[in-house]
């Protein structure tokens, strides 16, 4: 599901649970239920898109919305509000929003960070990104190549490190070679982090 993907890239979610709960609603008067696709939270001191800490949500195509529009307005008005009573957001998406640079960006990275990437080439990039302050992709790479690391490598760490949110840039546009990156944290609050 392109919502997943899409959701794999952003550093501040703490858990991701598909289909949580059936939810005991009434609907116009009826009792009915209701199961969401997908339940998203946030940690506490990290930034987060909501006001909520925890938001459900269904994810359609919008030509299903705008077909069934009279049948599940009512159920999404029951549900926002019953999630609401639990201090939970309630969102309905669709392939306008999921359908984006950032789930392309999510389709290049999600897949480089369920692979174990080279620790020596990864403590490259960021020793080149820390030094630097802010870097482009394509000239970490040159610079990388021409101390005889393989290019695919390169890559490959470079974009786990922009998954895992050690390198940071705009994941709203195509990642390129043009992208400028760099590190999550200044160099002395990082090594404060790290002793602790």
């Amino acid at each position: 599901m392109d919502f997943l993907t899409l959701l794999q890239i952003d550093r501040g979610i703490h858990d991701v649970v598909t289909q949580p709960a059936t939810l005991a609603l009434t609907v116009d008067g009826e009792a009915r239920t209701y199961t969401p696709d997908v339940l998203v939270s946030w940690h506490s001191a990290m930034p987060r898109p909501f006001p909520q800490l925890q938001v459900m949500f269904e994810v359609k195509p919008l030509a299903v919305l705008r077909d069934k529009r009279a049948s599940l307005a009512p159920k999404y008005r029951a549900a926002k509000r019953h999630l609401a009573h639990q201090g939970i957001g309630f969102r309905v998406v669709t392939e306008r929003t999921i359908r984006s640079p950032r789930l392309s960006n999510a389709e290049l990275l999600a897949p480089v960070m369920l692979q174990p990437q080279d620790r020596e080439t990864m403590n490259r990039v960021r020793a080149l990104v820390r030094h630097q302050g802010q870097e482009r992709l394509g000239d970490i790479r040159l610079r990388l190549e021409a101390d005889g690391a393989i290019r695919g490598a390169i890559m490959d760490a470079a974009y786990d490190l922009i998954g895992l949110g050690r390198l940071l840039c705009d994941l709203d546009t195509p990642i390129t070679d043009d992208t400028v990156v760099r590190w999550w944290a200044d160099v002395a609050v990082e090594e404060i982090l790290e002793g602790t």
